[in-house]
């Protein structure tokens, strides 16, 4: 385990539109202002959902694709530095229109029908980045 104190330093109060992506809208603005560490959180609608799920065992992403439109009652995650740039990782859980509802981490190629996110910005020093762990099979938080 390891510690980190932060501090806000900026909220992004963003509403993404209909038919654009919604993983590659986030990253893409992400990289326009320049995140280097942040928390991200969001509720809205999407066209089609695109998740994964890690499966531990075999080490590896599972894909899934729900072509039908979804509420989205929770979409969370961070962004941190990989490689030097913004990397967005984000979970979502979703309802189809009977309520029944579904999750996991999310996929590039999610269309949006309408996104309302929150983006905050933590100060300190930039020392949080990813780095591949060749144990879990994933880029994750370095110590």
């Amino acid at each position: 385990m390891f510690y980190r104190k932060r501090n806000y330093d900026k909220v992004h109060v963003v509403k993404l539109d209909k038919d654009v992506l919604l993983l590659e809208s986030l990253t893409e603005f992400a990289k326009k202002e320049k995140i280097e560490f942040a928390e991200v959180n969001f509720i809205g609608a999407i066209q089609n959902a695109k998740v994964m799920y890690f499966d531990q065992k075999m080490k590896k992403y599972v894909h899934h694709e729900f072509p039908e439109g979804h509420e989205v009652l929770n979409g969370m995650g961070n962004i941190s530095l990989l490689d030097g740039e913004p990397f967005v990782h984000v979970h979502v859980t979703l309802a189809d229109k009977d309520g029944s509802a579904i999750g996991g981490h999310l996929d590039e190629g999610t269309k949006v029908w309408l996104i309302e996110a929150i983006i905050t910005e933590l100060k300190g020093p930039n020392d949080i980045e990813r780095k591949f762990d060749d144990e879990l099979c994933l880029n994750v938080w370095k110590d």
